[in-house]
């Protein structure tokens, strides 16, 4: 009986041994069965991963594709058209660029952009007319792709006051910030030193300078502006007005030309007149520089482009003479184009690739010193301490930039006021006039386009 009993539990055992084998077994079997399988899938994947990025080789290959741009006539736009074969070269996009004055550019655009010719992949226009042009639909929305590629264009490295300014309209990105810049200061250093002239902080001392000046040189007035009636004598006023804390628009876009900081403002411009090279009430972009680098002037507000202008040899008389100053009373004019891609461009993508190139951190060191970057590293960078303009714009962005009105008839606002202004300059009506007319014109305008609706 024992002996009976011990064979049936050595039977169990061997029974219950076979059976364990045999699961580990069929479980080995189902863990490579597994592995194999999930070495099947990574496969599979990293082939569709392979066949993916060969359809986005292929899709980017931009060969042939050829593109048309607007862009104003100015030394910065024409060293990027001579850089352009070295984009051909890198993406295979043949690039040409039409150049136009200030007021031929901003026509082309809209006639183009309203007439849907598709004549222009890429335009380039003054900031404020993303008003316009953005808020018609004439541009496309490149929201997406400036998201997507965000990191390699070190987007956090364009100054955030550019971006909100010249790369977006409401919440949504349009373009990039290229030819930004400010109204500075400019004043010649050699003869501050020699009169014991010290740097002016408001218009007040300005005025006191050009007062002592007067007469010491009969070759040199105390001062040169642009004046004429456009958008230059408009934006040199601005320097003034911001001066005095004024602005265009209360919170409600009721205009405010009939406030006191405008007529104290034109005022002080009118006073300045008296010690002006002659011709300054009509003198625009380039006269009023052309006056200053022969040495007829003493001080002059003018954009930062006047760095390039005043150094040039084979132009200036005021080589290593002159300087550059926080505007007076520490509100600049601020200006710049923002780059953008037609609505009604068939490459858009290929357009795309072009305005990365042309605020890449590379392009944005290969154009100094033609105008300020929109780069916080360019602007800061210790070698271009010798452009004094970089480090006066960034100076300006960190601060409080007077930017002109970003609303839809912008040009039109622009234009009323310079014309209402110059009346006054050139003895055409008096101050309170021309200003009460300036309300009344301007009320009409934010009135038609639905901006305000006056409470009584």
């Amino acid at each position: 009986m024992k002996k009976s009993l011990l064979w049936l539990l050595i039977m169990l055992l061997t029974v219950s041994m076979v059976v364990t084998f045999s699961l580990a077994g069929c479980k080995e079997e189902e863990v490579a069965e597994e592995e194999v399988a999930e070495e099947k899938v990574a496969e599979e994947e990293v082939a569709e991963e392979e066949v993916a990025e060969e359809e986005v080789a292929e899709a980017v290959s931009f060969d042939g594709v050829q593109l048309k741009v607007a862009m104003i006539s100015e030394p910065r736009e024409w060293q990027i058209e001579e850089l352009l074969p070295e984009f051909k070269e890198a993406t295979g996009i043949d690039v040409t660029i039409d150049f136009f004055g200030f007021e031929d550019l901003y026509n082309k655009v809209l006639t183009a952009s309203a007439g849907h010719t598709g004549e222009y992949d890429v335009f380039q226009f003054h900031f404020p007319d993303m008003a316009l042009f953005d808020e018609r639909g004439y541009m496309l929305d490149v929201t997406d792709w400036v998201m997507r590629d965000k990191d390699e264009m070190q987007l956090d490295d364009i100054h955030p006051s550019l971006q909100e300014s010249h790369m977006k309209y409401k919440d949504r990105w349009y373009g990039v910030p290229t030819h930004v810049g400010s109204m500075t200061f400019y004043y010649r250093k050699d003869i501050f030193e020699n009169e014991g002239y010290e740097v002016p902080e408001s218009w007040e001392e300005v005025l006191d300078i050009c007062r002592d000046y007067e007469g010491k040189n009969p070759d040199i007035k105390g001062f040169v502006f642009m004046g004429r009636a456009d958008i230059q004598g408009t934006a040199t006023y601005m320097n003034i007005l911001g001066a005095y804390g004024g602005d265009w628009f209360d919170d409600d876009f009721r205009p405010l030309m009939d406030q006191p900081e405008w007529l104290e403002a034109l005022n002080t411009e009118l006073e300045l007149l008296e010690y002006s090279v002659d011709g300054s009430a009509s003198y625009g972009f380039d006269e009023a520089h052309v006056a200053f680098e022969k040495g007829k002037a003493l001080m002059i507000p003018f954009w930062d482009s006047g760095d390039s202008f005043f150094s040039n040899p084979e132009e200036s008389e005021i080589i290593d003479k002159w300087a550059v100053a926080p505007m007076p009373g520490g509100r600049a004019t601020n200006g710049g184009w923002s780059v953008q891609i037609s609505a009604d461009s068939p490459d858009p993508e290929a357009s795309w690739e072009f305005l990365k190139w042309i605020v890449s951190p590379e392009m944005e060191a290969i154009l100094v010193p033609t105008t300020p970057s929109c780069r916080i590293s360019v602007l800061t960078d210790p070698e271009n301490s010798v452009h004094p303009s970089y480090q006066g714009f960034y100076n300006v962005l960190s601060g409080d930039p007077f930017g002109f009105p970003k609303i839809t008839p912008n040009w039109q606002i622009m234009e009323e006021a310079a014309r209402q202004i110059n009346k006054a300059l050139t003895g055409q009506g008096e101050p309170e006039e021309v200003l009460d007319e300036l309300q009344e014109l301007i009320e009409v305008i934010v009135l038609r386009y639905g901006l305000w609706e006056p409470t009584s």
